[in-house]
């Protein structure tokens, strides 16, 4: 039986792993993951060399691949490593990507937001068939990022209410559009399917998890300059930077607007994720960040 192939960028992060989760063992799909270290990969699929510093390594990753999902780290490379990698996949062949992006709000001050959208409309001029994803914040945030530590919540966007999404919603979203290109190609997801504020979460984790946790304000100055310190790139940090302190302006309308969850469920199979069952999954990993 003849297998698609489907390489992933990303495989090792949050959303590329989702993705690489909800394919795995699929016996008609071919599934590789493009990595830095193939020697040290050991979740779904197999592994390829793949470096989006390295323009050597594509050719050979992208032979035979008919959808990719593509996405890229937080950093302003981001937009010299989408190029090429976009190039190089038209030159090979491939057929479908799906790029995972960030929040579809159609303000120009927030910049990083406004960089997949560039990515987005290259990827069309170079004629692939594509599907973008435009996730609003992730619920993995409060403990990638470190917001939750030991009896509190940091917040940095006042009692702004933000739209959120469960990253494993992202990937299996994504999953289904490189399984089913046919169903999916020239669409934009917006994804963000619960609206919260930092305060609010605070009581929500304290409910759940048994415990006071209190929302504590942090100096956006501050955060910038810790980023910075522990090596975030100073161009994206700074779009995070000035979104946080528009955020807490209230000057980014639609920061919580919510879509279509019936849409999701069609296309998954099931319901997007609410906070509470976020919290319920995720157990471990956030009495880890509380220092239990």
């Amino acid at each position: 039986m003849t297998s698609t192939r489907i390489l992933l960028v990303g495989a090792t992060g949050k959303v590329g792993g989702a993705a690489a989760r909800a394919l795995a063992g699929n016996p008609q799909i071919d599934l590789a993951a493009g990595v830095r270290d193939p020697a040290g990969y050991n979740g779904p699929g197999r592994a390829v060399h793949l470096d989006l510093d390295n323009a050597a390594t594509l050719p050979a990753a992208l032979a035979g691949v008919s959808g990719l999902l593509l996405l890229t780290g937080y950093s302003i490379e981001m937009l010299r490593q989408s190029k090429r990698v976009l190039d190089a996949a038209k030159a090979a062949g491939v057929q479908h990507i799906v790029h995972v992006g960030a929040s579809g709000n159609p303000t120009a001050e927030v910049a990083h937001w406004g960089w997949h959208r560039l990515v987005e409309a290259y990827i069309e001029q170079l004629g692939f068939a594509h599907t973008h994803l435009q996730p609003e914040a992730f619920m993995q945030n409060l403990t990638t990022f470190g917001w939750l530590q030991p009896g509190r919540l940091t917040n940095l966007i006042g009692d702004c209410r933000w739209s959120w999404v469960d990253a494993e919603d992202v990937g299996a979203l994504a999953a289904e559009a490189l399984r089913r290109p046919q169903a999916f190609a020239g669409q934009t997801w917006r994804l963000g399917y619960e609206a919260a504020s930092m305060p609010e979460l605070a009581r929500h984790l304290s409910e759940h998890l048994g415990q006071t946790i209190q929302a504590v304000d942090l100096d956006i100055a501050d955060f910038y300059a810790a980023a910075i310190a522990a090596g975030a790139d100073p161009a994206y940090m700074a779009c995070v930077r000035d979104q946080f302190a528009l955020n807490k302006a209230g000057r980014i309308a639609g920061a919580d607007a919510l879509f279509d969850a019936d849409a999701f469920t069609r296309a998954v199979g099931r319901p997007p994720r609410d906070w509470a069952r976020h919290l319920s999954e995720e157990q471990n990993r956030l009495r880890a960040a509380l220092g239990h």
